[in-house]
């Protein structure tokens, strides 16, 4: 699937990357922007390019805000294995895409029955709603709530065509107007993201590395929730990773939405190399894949809140450096079973990671 997908990459045809696309050749690059301007204007829509890479699509009073992201990703996955699209697929895929947009369903029309059974949870990073909010004014303050530091979870609507954040004005509308509205939706979202996650068809697998403590485990799934799965973990794992020892914690990462990456907390020098490796794999999966979410690592023990622990950087050479943030306990596990004199103390230094891939 994903995952296994991109561990065969092939050199990219010899040709200059884009400056807004670095992941793709120039040429692909220039046919997806002509592309979905064509298709844009062909739909009615006025556009100009924002500083940040999004059209901004405005048809009558509605403005939309139109990334390229997802698509540039998945073309540049088939070109790395030698499959580079031409002109005509490109244009068909961004057809399908911008079809979705203008006939996207408004929300404010459903019945309640579909409303209610169309409404899911999904954590998603904070950058995504301030970018919408930024540029057409949408507001999310009631339908979001903080998760990390990064990610919110979120209410939103899953149409057959696209998922849509549920925006403050939508509730107003549909006149959802109190505090005990708002709990039956969040419950209603939690429940139907609980039988989405139920009822994915998923691919687990253990990945071994060369060296000792270079494994964990990898989830995929076609499926748009997947990585909102990190709300039901307790669950959700005794199902998918019966095998996955979680008495000690567990380490989780998000990189895209159909991916997760999962690895048991050990002790010393097997605990560090599995941060490392599995920080490595998180990097390139969210850098390089569609539906991006965090390269960040999380910490889930004994039912507590999740804690981030690593950031990525860049040092003065360019190159990415993990850095590691453990909690108390983390820090315990990493300094047992190390040699005297090596224990990795206060501020734990970062792991370079010069080829950003496993």
């Amino acid at each position: 699937m994903f995952f296994r997908g991109l561990r065969h990459r092939r050199e990219m045809q010899d040709s200059t990357p884009d400056t807004m696309f670095p992941h793709l050749p120039r040429r692909s690059a220039d046919i997806l922007r002509d592309e979905a301007l064509r298709e844009l204007h062909r739909l009615g829509y006025r556009t100009s390019w924002r500083p940040d890479g999004y059209i901004s699509a405005t048809r009558g009073d509605t403005t939309e805000l139109v990334g390229l992201d997802n698509l540039s990703l998945q073309v540049a996955q088939e070109t790395e294995l030698g499959e580079e699209p031409g002109r005509r697929e490109i244009a068909e895929r961004v057809r399908r895409m911008l079809d979705a947009v203008s006939h996207r369903i408004d929300p404010e029309t459903l019945t309640e029955a579909e409303f209610l059974r169309m409404l899911k949870v999904r954590v998603v990073n904070r950058e995504m709603l301030s970018s919408v909010t930024a540029e057409n004014g949408q507001q999310f303050s009631r339908t979001t709530r903080a998760w990390t530091d990064e990610l919110v979870t979120s209410l939103v609507i899953d149409t057959p065509t696209t998922v849509m954040t549920v925006t403050d004005r939508t509730l107003a509308a549909r006149h959802l107007d109190t505090d005990a509205d708002l709990g039956d939706l969040w419950h209603a979202g939690h429940r139907n993201l609980w039988q989405e996650l139920v009822d994915a068809e998923v691919d687990v697998n253990e990945i071994h590395g060369d060296d000792p403590g270079a494994n964990f485990w990898v989830v995929e799934s076609s499926s748009f929730f997947l990585a909102s799965a990190v709300l039901f973990l307790e669950d959700l794992l005794p199902r998918w990773i019966p095998d996955l020892d979680t008495s000690d914690g567990v380490m989780v990462a998000v990189p895209h939405r159909h991916l997760l990456l999962l690895r048991a907390v050990t002790t010393g020098n097997d605990l560090l190399t599995g941060i490392n490796t599995v920080s490595s794999v998180a990097v390139v999966q969210f850098t390089e894949s569609p539906g991006p979410v965090t390269p960040k690592l999380h910490l889930f023990r004994d039912g507590a809140e999740v804690l981030p622990f690593t950031d990525i950087t860049d040092n003065g050479d360019g190159q990415r450096v993990i850095q590691v943030y453990p909690d108390d306990y983390l820090m315990d596990r990493i300094n047992e079973g190390r040699p005297p004199g090596g224990s990795a103390g206060p501020g734990l230094p970062g792991f370079p990671d010069p080829d950003g891939g496993y």
